[in-house]
């Protein structure tokens, strides 16, 4: 966990207005600022236009295509059109906007002021940003650019990143005895609601994690086990009975999902009772199977699309913030539609990260380097909640079990 930590608030003031507060080794700052005006909502569609245009989510896609202009990334959403856009440029020209927008005046010293002191320490320092505006809940804070110094402030070492949803002064803990205890499920739905859905490759992301976590899966450190299907009751049951009666630390979950606009809620695709066909498991419903009394996982990471979307207007209508609500220490989630090329490589370099003795923060902050690197420009969809600043999981501590 970083030393060093810059806390973010951004707070409601009034109808057109909104309060960011910044902490920082016992000193703060705050300003009121006039908030993100409701164009910015509406650019963000062409955002993710681009990024599913990039040409790492299409590349594997292409060949089966015929390429062209045709050729397109298979989905893991319930639905979604595609037109071609310049992702690089979109993303900068929104995340310059953000920075801008949170690192004004006084802030921007305060933050200035500790990005010294932790390389005067040779040590990243911790962003945690809080947003209690509901207005503001729906904005892609993963983006932030800083166009002076050239640099994301998400993909940085320098600058891990994470989305907290309490008071700062709660710390819990993620971290788990030995063996960590991880669960997986993958939904090989192809039909919902009468439509077709795009076919992903569960099982080459199964090989992926297997293969990233090898050297930790043997029993002791850590063990690995999947639901052999992808019904909701086998879920439920699975969370109940535990491990052996032990409680499940990581969840992992393969398949499509999407945001309910109506019900202003997310929801991920699971296998309908009695057939191959699929339904919608709605978010609350998802955080009853998973926050059961002492079987609480330590960590969710929603490999499907929009699981970190929100609709403006409301702190806990996504899923990941549903989970979070619910207890869940820490959720990753994709707060867009991802093409299943980036699905399959987010979870095997996140994980690959993970088993190098480094905090869920840390990880997520190079998975996001790597995959920007790799001409992914989805790296900014996952989203990371936590509650407390604890992001240890895999982390080995003397007297761990």
């Amino acid at each position: 966990m970083a030393k060093v930590v810059f806390n973010l608030t951004i707070e409601d003031s009034g109808e057109s207005h909104c309060r960011i507060v910044a902490d920082y080794n016992s000193s703060s700052r705050e300003i009121e600022v006039e908030k993100l005006k409701p164009s910015f909502r509406q650019n963000l569609r062409p955002l993710q236009e681009a990024i599913l245009q990039c040409a790492a989510a299409r590349n594997a896609n292409a060949s089966a295509t015929g390429g062209g202009d045709e050729a397109r990334p298979a989905l893991r959403d319930a639905a979604g059109g595609l037109t071609k856009g310049s992702d690089e440029r979109i993303v900068q020209e929104i995340g310059s906007q953000l920075f801008e927008f949170i690192f004004q005046r006084k802030i921007l010293e305060l933050y200035q002021e500790c990005s010294q002191a932790a390389r005067k320490d040779d040590q990243p320092f911790l962003i945690r940003l809080r947003v209690t505006d509901p207005t503001l809940a729906y904005v892609p804070w993963e983006t932030m650019y800083d166009k002076r110094n050239r640099f994301y402030v998400t993909t940085s070492q320098s600058t891990p990143f994470m989305r907290a949803v309490d008071d700062y002064g709660e710390e819990r803990r993620v971290s788990a005895a030995r063996p960590i205890r991880m669960l997986g499920m993958a939904a090989r739905v192809k039909v919902l609601n009468g439509l077709p859905l795009d076919e992903i490759e569960v099982d080459a992301e199964q090989v992926a994690i297997k293969n990233a976590l090898s050297e930790l899966n043997d029993g002791k450190r850590l063990k690995l086990s999947w639901i052999p299907s992808a019904k909701a009751r086998d879920l439920n049951r699975r969370f109940l009975r535990g491990d052996e009666g032990k409680r499940w630390d990581l969840f992992h979950f393969i398949g499509h999902g999407g945001h309910d606009p109506e019900r202003q809620m997310g929801f991920i695709v699971v296998q309908e009772e009695g057939g191959p066909k699929g339904r919608r498991l709605y978010a609350d419903s998802l955080k009853e199977f998973l926050t059961q009394p002492g079987q609480t996982p330590s960590l969710v990471v929603l490999n499907s699309c929009s699981g970190a979307q929100g609709e403006p207007g409301s702190l806990f209508s996504s899923t990941a913030a549903e989970l979070i609500q619910g207890g869940v220490p820490a959720v990753i989630a994709m707060q867009f539609e991802i093409s299943d090329n980036m699905g399959l490589a987010f979870a095997d370099t996140f994980y690959t990260y993970l088993a190098e003795n480094v905090s869920i923060q840390a990880a997520l902050a190079h998975t996001r380097a790597e995959l920007k690197a790799r001409q992914f420009a989805e790296w900014i969809s996952p989203v990371l909640y936590m509650r407390g600043l604890d992001g240890e999981i895999f982390v080995d501590r003397a007297g761990s079990e």
